[in-house]
């Protein structure tokens, strides 16, 4: 028995496992953008600032 890396074994996983991680990478992206936008404490500050506006 020959020991197989797993491209070897698998060549679908490893043309895959890039665009997996690149997608990860995009996912987390998003995620901290839409946290960032539901935050409370980063949004005080601009609602502060325009209700000192008004």
């Amino acid at each position: 028995m020959q020991p197989h890396t797993i491209s070897q074994q698998n060549p679908v996983a490893a043309r895959l496992r890039p665009v997996v991680y690149l997608y990860a990478v995009i996912n987390l992206a998003v995620v901290a953008l839409l946290f960032s936008t539901v935050s409370p404490t980063l949004a005080t500050g601009p609602a502060q600032e325009m209700a000192s506006l008004r």
